[in-house]
């Protein structure tokens, strides 16, 4: 398929003799209610070329299918070319901006990191780059990709045996008691109301992240706000801003793990399209904006150490805090 207003799937062999709509349903990063899906995976929105799919339908390993829907996070313009850090023939790494969401989604078809690096930085025989992991929409900062996909596939497994290092800028309200810490808090995805939603959990994996404080701020009212340096020992979805929340450390900005998740809810479920980048959305009250303070969650991805996929060799790169968190730290006073 290439359609770019579809979105392809190919069942995993773990998901082997589930139901097409348990499975859909498993995918999708937000609960869809049951007459819904079923509406969604009848109509038109289900294209395949494989076999007739129904909801109840038992999938299999390998079956390949797409479901065609809206996507309101994009405006009709291919994306800009991505600024470039470091490049030879195995790897590339880059600077993802606040806003550009790394993969297709159903919000997100054209307005994707892979979708700029596909239309400007393929390599010399036109195979396209792909990440080797992943930062989340609102977070900016430095993604390696491999240029051809036995690289990525090296990338992807440095990752995964703990042999990269990172480490991210984060503004957080409040004033930690000290220096220097460590959250040590297990972490499980879901809560009731929000199933990308991570939360705090005796039963989740283990989850450690080691943070240090780079400057102590305070706004004009006297309130404290923090500029911390945090390093994730491990790699759970969402770790470090689960993490800051659950020590009273918020992300300023952060939507969903900040002041009110009812901000993430409301902006999620009104299927409109996304503010212009650099703006808050037009449904976030001026209130919510000034507890907010940034239109996006103040994370920044500034180092990466990574082993380079062909020669082994550490390659270190680093990212400054980009214009819009720096602006913010401006108004503030030390």
């Amino acid at each position: 398929m290439d359609d770019p207003q579809v979105i392809e799937f190919v069942v995993e062999p773990n998901y082997g003799g589930w139901t097409l709509a348990a499975y859909v349903a498993e995918k999708l990063k937000r609960p869809l209610a049951k007459e819904k899906l079923d509406r969604l995976l009848r109509g038109r929105s289900l294209v395949h070329a494989e076999a007739v799919l129904r909801p109840e339908t038992l999938v299999w390993p390998g079956l390949r299918f797409g479901l065609r829907k809206r996507s309101p996070g994009d405006d009709g313009q291919e994306p800009k070319p991505l600024a470039v850090v470091f490049q030879d023939e195995a790897m590339l790494v880059v600077e993802k901006p606040a806003g550009l969401a790394l993969h297709p989604t159903a919000r997100y078809h054209v307005s994707t990191l892979t979708r700029a690096l596909e239309t400007h930085h393929c390599n010399a025989t036109g195979q396209k780059p792909d990440p080797a992991h992943r930062l989340d929409r609102e977070t900016s900062g430095l993604v390696v990709c491999g240029r051809e996909p036995r690289w990525t596939k090296r990338l992807k497994a440095a990752f995964a045996a703990r042999q990269v290092a990172k480490a991210y800028l984060a503004l957080v309200e409040g004033a930690p008691t000290s220096d220097s810490f460590e959250i040590d808090l297990p972490l499980a995805v879901g809560t009731e109301r929000i199933k990308v939603k991570v939360r705090v959990d005796p039963l989740g994996a283990l989850s450690v992240t080691s943070c240090t404080v780079l400057r102590r701020l305070r706004d004009s009212s006297g309130a404290s706000l923090t500029l911390l340096r945090c390093v994730p020992r491990t790699g759970r979805q969402h770790q470090i801003r689960a993490h800051l929340l659950a020590v009273g450390l918020p992300l300023v900005g952060d939507k969903l793990y900040g002041p009110d998740e009812n901000i993430f809810l409301r902006l999620a479920e009104s299927g409109g399209r996304p503010a212009p980048q650099g703006q808050f959305d037009e449904l976030i009250t001026p209130d919510e904006r000034a507890r907010l303070r940034l239109f996006r969650q103040a994370l920044h991805a500034s180092e990466l150490v990574v082993p380079h996929p062909e020669t082994s060799d550490l390659m270190r790169f680093e990212s400054p805090l980009p214009a819009d968190i720096q602006s913010l730290l401006e108004t503030l006073e030390a």
